[in-house]
């Protein structure tokens, strides 16, 4: 569960993209993040996080690849993740925007699936 968190941490780490200032849109797997670490990370950053649940990867396949979903950030399981790529549904991130990128745990830095 600490790993869990904690990658759910790091994708919200990224809250630097989001589309309207102070807000970040969440797409993500039902009940799967956690409502403490959503208050904590609010709390901290001043940023309000909108999360939008999925029950599965085709429903968040469709709906993203649709386009206008307004969501800042994806979280698809990883094997859908290169179907995502496949489509161009996924933008490349600039690390130079990530001021806490070196802070990211070793075991999540160049994962296959990222």
């Amino acid at each position: 569960m600490k790993k869990l968190l904690s990658a759910t941490a790091l994708l919200l780490a990224s809250a630097s993209l989001a589309g309207a200032e102070g807000v970040l849109n969440l797409y993500n797997w039902g009940n799967y993040t956690s409502p403490e670490l959503l208050k904590k990370f609010e709390e901290e950053t001043g940023i309000k996080v909108t999360v939008t649940d999925y029950d599965s990867n085709d429903t968040a396949l469709a709906k993203v690849a649709a386009g206008g979903s307004g969501f800042d950030l994806v979280v698809p399981s990883a094997n859908y993740v290169p179907i995502f790529v496949e489509k161009g549904l996924i933008r490349e991130l600039d690390l130079t925007r990530l001021a806490n990128h070196g802070n990211i745990a070793p075991e999540w830095v160049d994962v296959p699936w990222d």
